[in-house]
């Protein structure tokens, strides 16, 4: 059995204590050790760019590069170096973190780096992947002498820019010292939870949880609907009570005002829905619920792709009465 580590942000691996603010000197050690960092970042999109934001405003020096240079605008703004190619973010970096859409293109991206890749610099791989996908990219690093750790996020962009991340870590205990700075920067929670790929597989289940929820949310939004009872009073008896959560309460407020700014668009958590489509087919489990929220969310992306994926509460409400 895999065992779980909880840190704080520090990346002490020990239990939180009820009061888990650090003292002045582990602070004076967090700030330097963020002040020494230069992390290189492939992929600058909604999130990457919300940690980019964040690790500068850590002191945390930053090299970037994506595919389209428009998302590197804003970060050159804020005293982020921009580069023209991959291999100028990985020369100089003590980690490097690859922050992209799928499995595909971060092989795309990192292949043509390993014969150059630098001697003792980590490869933090925080794109959101299929457990088979992180297998493979951990062989890649493994066949070539790199330092790989799994690190995806639970968390969207307001969480990343604020330094309110929870990651999700994987990989040897010998690289947790390099990681930590970026880690203390971008987490108030970091759980360590075993050999490289298990932080993936944590992630896959914990957003098709959060997928699943959300969909179930829109339905029994749709059914106070039907039955002509007031949402609000739905929203209300959640707010407050066991059944609530602050995630399930701030896409509620979404649906009930038809606004959805993309913290997790509808793209990726089809995307997301399909890895875990993989896995059901190659374990041969059962997973029912995945068939029906599979096809909400594919018929929600033909034109919702890039609305959150709260959205979803637009498909196939009851007629107005």
């Amino acid at each position: 059995m895999t065992a779980v580590t909880a840190t704080r942000s520090t990346g002490d691996p020990d239990e939180v204590p009820d009061d888990p603010t650090p003292g002045p000197g582990s602070q004076a050690t967090a700030t330097a050790d963020q002040e020494k960092a230069r992390v290189g970042l492939l992929g600058v999109g909604l999130m990457g760019s919300a940690m980019a934001h964040r690790l500068l405003d850590q002191n945390i020096t930053i090299v970037a590069w994506d595919r389209d240079p428009e998302h590197l605008r804003d970060l050159e703004g804020r005293g982020g170096k921009s580069v023209k190619a991959p291999a100028e973010v990985v020369s100089g970096a003590t980690t490097v973190i690859t922050m992209l859409p799928t499995a595909a293109i971060v092989l795309d991206v990192v292949e043509p780096l390993i014969a150059d890749w630098p001697a003792g610099t980590v490869w933090l791989q925080m794109s959101s992947v299929g457990a088979a996908e992180a297998d493979q990219l951990t062989q890649l690093a493994e066949r070539h002498g790199i330092t790989l750790v799994d690190a995806p996020v639970s968390g969207s962009t307001h969480p990343a820019a604020e330094g309110e991340l929870t990651i999700l870590a994987s990989g040897p205990d010998s690289a947790r010292a390099a990681v930590k700075p970026v880690f203390e920067a971008l987490a108030s929670r970091v759980l360590w939870v075993g050999e490289a790929g298990m932080g993936s597989r944590l992630k896959l289940a914990t957003n098709h949880w959060m997928i699943t929820s959300v969909a179930a949310l829109a339905e029994s939004m749709h059914l106070c609907q039907a039955m002509g009872l007031d949402q609000q009073q739905f929203i209300a008896l959640l707010d407050g009570g066991p059944l609530g959560s602050p995630y399930a309460l701030q896409k509620l407020d979404e649906m009930r005002r038809h606004q959805y700014p993309a913290g997790f668009p509808v793209r990726l958590a089809l995307k997301d829905l399909e890895l875990v489509r993989e896995v059901e087919q190659s374990s041969r489990a059962t997973m029912p619920l995945l068939d029906a929220v599979l096809e909400r969310f594919a018929t929600a992306s033909e034109d919702l792709a890039d609305q959150d994926l709260a959205a979803i509460y637009e498909l196939d409400g009851p007629a107005a009465t």
